[in-house]
């Protein structure tokens, strides 16, 4: 383990495939660097909300403190652009965690090496009834996580578990540890449609502090991961930032910037955000969120939103059913229902331990009935082969 905490965070390990073009991951972490949040006046943001369709400056500008006063009017063009892209229709999915096995030592994550919980994982009669159980609430998309430890979840693993999650789904995605790009051709030939990666936080040296040992510290292997994951056939990829791990603003930025660079590298992927904030995590009750508090992260949303308008949003049980049921009627496009972030609780007694409090509880039925009041219509598979 000692070995390990030394390693160099941007040299990538013996195992870890390297694209010969790192255009995009130079591009992102230089915008990041010479951003300034505090450049950018009530002029640029109203200039941004005037424009069709946004640049990266303008971009910028929603993220702004300046743009804070104009969180309304954020919110009517967030509400005009999610309307006109996705009509009323509100995606729902759930995840289940198969495994909380990891090899990394991350010290804001439950999951992390060092932490005393139960570790468990799932055999595949044991997914089998999971996947029955959530199947039966009439739920059509499924997420599937394990934690990063390749040891005991191995690719070959994850396969078997997304092999029996295609008969029961008609849209399946992975948020796993990153892969190589012919692991990420081997998932999609088992049935994943996307692949999510938060990148946790854009800033180098803060990723260095955070990251203490694991291949989860190699920077550039998984800043990269969704690139491989396109080239390995997924029409799918989400982005994401820990928001609260550092300064918001500018992780937010990044990530719109990693998605927006991606996009334009390969027009064909779907783009999707998730807008996690840093929650609690068992044995560790002071970490909460960092100056990210929900006026903030709706105006992350919103950016998001005007920014890429025909990308999907995902708001998650971290965050409270009010403001969810609040998030879905502005920009948010996807949101979970019938949430266990533990192991084994959706057909039983759960085995192993969540890797982060959940702020939103209510049953798949509960989820459904609060779409319907708001006037929207839910919706559980978006996609159809043929």
């Amino acid at each position: 383990m000692m070995n390990e905490k030394r390693l160099d965070p941007m040299q990538y390990l013996p195992s870890m495939e390297v694209l010969a073009d790192n255009s995009v991951m130079d591009e992102v972490l230089a915008r990041r660097a010479s951003y300034d949040e505090h450049a950018y006046t009530a002029a640029d943001v109203r200039r941004a909300l005037a424009r069709d369709t946004l640049s990266p400056e303008d971009f910028a500008a929603l993220l702004s403190p300046a743009a804070f006063p104009f969180l309304e009017e954020l919110a009517q063009r967030a509400q005009e652009e999610t309307r006109r892209h996705f009509g009323n229709a509100v995606c729902l999915f759930t995840p289940l965690y198969i495994a909380n096995y990891c090899e990394n030592y991350c010290i804001y994550c439950g999951f992390n090496c060092h932490n005393h919980i139960r570790r468990a994982k799932l055999e595949p009669d044991e997914i089998e009834r999971e996947l029955q159980a959530i199947a039966a609430t009439g739920l059509q998309e499924i997420l599937i996580l394990t934690g990063e430890s390749r040891t005991m979840s191995p690719v070959s693993y994850i396969g078997e578990a997304c092999r029996l999650a295609r008969k029961y789904f008609r849209v399946i995605g992975v948020e796993i540890y990153p892969l190589n790009t012919d692991e990420y051709a081997y998932l999609h030939e088992c049935g994943v449609d996307y692949v999510t990666v938060f990148q946790e936080t854009y800033n180098l040296e803060k990723y260095e502090t955070l990251h203490l040992a694991g291949h989860k510290r190699i920077f550039p292997y998984r800043l990269c991961a969704q690139e491989r994951a396109l080239r390995g056939g997924m029409r799918g990829v989400g982005f994401a930032a820990l928001l609260g791990l550092d300064d918001f603003r500018r992780d937010a930025f990044a990530t719109g910037m990693h998605a927006w660079l991606l996009q334009r590298k390969y027009p064909h992927a779907e783009i999707a955000f998730s807008c996690p904030r840093l929650r609690p995590i068992i044995n560790n009750d002071k970490i909460n969120p960092k100056d990210v508090h929900e006026p903030q992260l709706l105006q992350v949303v919103c950016a998001y939103r005007i920014f890429m308008p025909f990308a999907s949003i995902t708001i998650s049980t971290r965050e409270r059913a009010h403001f969810r049921d609040h998030i879905i009627g502005l920009a948010a496009t996807k949101i979970s229902a019938g949430v266990d972030v533990g192991i084994g609780g959706h057909a039983g007694e759960e085995k192993g331990d969540e890797q982060f409090e959940i702020s939103d509880g209510r049953t798949v039925d509960e989820v459904l009935a609060a779409i319907t009041q708001h006037g929207l219509q839910p919706v559980m598979a978006d996609y159809v082969y043929v």
